[in-house]
């Protein structure tokens, strides 16, 4: 298979930290790192983390809540996109196509939450991300185990 046929041209980015230095092709795409990196506002972790705590309950706290939370940790680049999925994962909406969907009888009574919620649908997090996490632990998922125990040293950290 002959590569240059699919591709005839090869597209090729220039970056440079040094803003000093002059090239005769540099195309208007290029972009200087350390201009760029001026211009990214970087919010303190300690007071973000301050402000949601003071905010929300994560010991009460609906899964909306936890959500604008999330989102607002993830977009401020505090959490990982591992972390942000495992806090914002939909489990009413699981256990509503497990129902609908699966070969098999599934209970009405069955949920995948590990921990109850009120009749406003708040939910001590912290309780459930330490009920999921032993469940992992119980049955040798140690990965599971592990990003649970990730997730729960966020919840303890906004719970302050």
């Amino acid at each position: 298979m002959n590569i240059n046929s699919i591709a005839p041209y090869q597209l090729t980015s220039f970056y440079s930290e040094n803003t000093s230095a002059k090239s005769d092709h540099v195309e208007e795409s290029v972009f200087l790192i350390s201009e760029t990196v001026e211009k990214i506002e970087k919010k303190d972790s300690s007071a973000l983390y301050k402000e949601l705590s003071s905010k929300y309950d994560v010991r009460n706290a609906t899964f909306g809540e936890i959500i604008e939370m999330s989102e607002a940790l993830y977009g401020a680049g505090e959490i990982s996109l591992k972390e942000h999925a495992a806090l914002t994962f939909d489990y009413d909406k699981a256990t509503s196509s497990l129902k609908r969907h699966a070969p098999g009888y599934i209970s009405a009574d069955f949920d995948m939450y590990e921990t109850f919620a009120n009749s406003k649908g708040e939910r001590d997090w912290i309780a459930e991300f330490e009920a999921r996490a032993s469940k992992d632990f119980k049955y040798g998922n140690l990965i599971g185990y592990q990003s649970k125990m990730k997730v729960l040293d966020i919840l303890e950290r906004l719970s302050h």
